[in-house]
């Protein structure tokens, strides 16, 4: 099989050694995995602050190992910044994840920044276009909100035309919700996307809603519960949730990294147990309802300080907004005031853990292996592989879930459920997980789900083969 893939993310590689998949999921890893087994392509956007991005619309070649070849596009950065801030994460971001002021947004200057999502969604389709041969073994993927209009643009080019798949790795929002985008680019997203061959979702819930987003808005299309047929055109619909790649976490378990940060969180829990999360500072991550939900636990049983302790590992996004930057600031005061009520000197009801960039994952890893409990609460997430994460590494800590994950629908037999909305409630779920346990049975049937998924199985269920 020939491989061809695309994302606005750039792996990162060394000389030598060829990709470097660092994380255990996510679309960068997963992509790098599948390459690095299969070899083939990987069309992606030189980074802003490389110093080879030049702008000047060419594209650095770079041969690895393994038959990887690295398509890096130098775009330029006004035309990237309107792509990528403006509509990738100010307009289709905060929508997927019902994050919109809809008083204010999608706001005028988004009839400006369109015309640049376009530029780069055609560069990466003249790029696709100059790989493909149509062959029969030949597979090209597309991958996430940053490339919506790349399917239709390839389609339209029928001596290319081969086997055609986009993922989205966010949720899909619901018709009412979808239908606040103006009417020419909520029609252009979707008749793009169904000139993929396969477009594929984590879950169930967010296949059916993008399935009633077509039924809605696109007159004279047929849905079913697989597929939607529009202009002559069948589009299959699936669910491939990424897996959790195993020998990965085992790997970050035993770096000598993950044992220092382990010895550190050891030290400043001081022998008692441990509530963990880990999450980027995103708006739809929920960390302030988090400790919140803690915050009433206390205030009804202070006790619970000197024998519990909050980690909530933290990392910053890849490109802050001002309303991220508020919510590392109303979390930091959230941690302040629940310190100064329930702490003691030396010993913090909660912690803010923000760990280095080069050893962010082993933090994460030794967090999670070291818990009792771990919270998950997304107000809505395309999946979240820390809960992932959280099941397999845990030895006793049972994990609370929100129902709005797309990884609930995968785990739901080994979770205890969040509405992550419900501030009381978590609170309320969160102090009964506090006083029991988990069975190591329910624990053992988790973790054999888990490796019983794999990046080759993720690519079956993506190209509709079945093993």
């Amino acid at each position: 099989m020939r491989l061809i893939v695309c994302s606005n993310s750039a792996p990162r590689w060394q000389d030598g050694a060829g990709l470097l998949p660092r994380s255990p999921g996510g679309l960068v890893p997963l992509l790098s995995t599948l390459l690095g087994r299969h070899g083939g392509d990987w069309v992606c956007t030189m980074p802003p602050d490389d110093a080879a991005a030049s702008g000047d619309g060419s594209v650095d070649v770079t041969g690895l190992p393994g038959g990887v070849t690295l398509h890096r596009l130098r775009l330029p950065r006004a035309m990237t910044d309107r792509h990528y801030e403006t509509v990738g994460v100010r307009l289709l971001l905060w929508l997927f994840h019902y994050l919109l002021d809809t008083a204010r947004q999608p706001e005028a200057g988004l009839a400006e920044a369109w015309p640049a999502y376009e530029a780069v969604n055609r560069a990466y389709a003249d790029r696709l276009a100059s790989l493909m041969t149509g062959s029969p073994d030949e597979f090209v993927l597309v991958n996430d909100h940053h490339l919506f209009l790349v399917p239709e643009m390839l389609g339209r080019r029928a001596e290319h035309r081969g086997r055609i798949a986009f993922f989205q790795g966010l949720p899909w929002c619901e018709p009412d919700y979808f239908g606040v985008l103006p009417a020419h680019i909520r029609d252009r997203i979707l008749t793009g996307l169904l000139c993929a061959d396969v477009v594929g979702f984590h879950c169930t819930r967010w296949a059916r809603a993008f399935l009633g987003c077509c039924a809605r808005f696109l007159p004279g299309c047929a849905v079913d519960d697989g597929s939607v047929t529009y202009d002559g055109h069948r589009t299959r619909v699936t669910v491939a949730p990424f897996p959790l790649d195993v020998a990965m976490v085992e790997r970050l378990r035993g770096e000598p990294a993950t044992a220092r940060w382990r010895a550190r969180l050891e030290r400043e829990a001081g022998g008692r147990r441990v509530i963990a999360r880990a999450d980027r500072i995103d708006l739809w991550k929920n960390l302030p309802r988090g400790f919140a939900a803690y915050r009433s636990v206390l205030e009804r049983e202070p006790g619970l300080a000197g024998e519990w302790w909050f980690c909530a590992v933290a990392t910053p996004p890849g490109r802050p907004t001002e309303r991220t930057r508020e919510l590392q600031s109303e979390c930091e005061g959230l941690v302040a005031g629940l310190n100064e009520r329930f702490g003691a000197p030396g010993r913090p009801a909660v912690s803010l853990v923000y760990p280095d960039l080069p050893t962010t994952r082993n933090c994460v890893v030794a967090a999670l292996s070291g818990a009792d409990l771990v919270l998950v609460n997304p107000t809505f997430d395309g999946m979240n592989l820390v809960a992932k994460e959280a099941l397999y590494l845990g030895e006793r800590a049972r994990l609370l879930l929100s129902v709005n994950a797309g990884a609930y629908e995968q785990l739901a037999g080994h979770v205890t459920p969040v509405h992550p909305f419900d501030v009381e409630g978590t609170a309320s779920v969160l102090r009964e997980a506090m006083a029991s346990g988990t069975a190591p049975a329910e624990r053992a049937a988790a973790r054999r789900l888990l490796r019983e998924q794999d990046a080759n199985r993720w690519l079956d269920r993506m190209m509709g083969v079945e093993r």
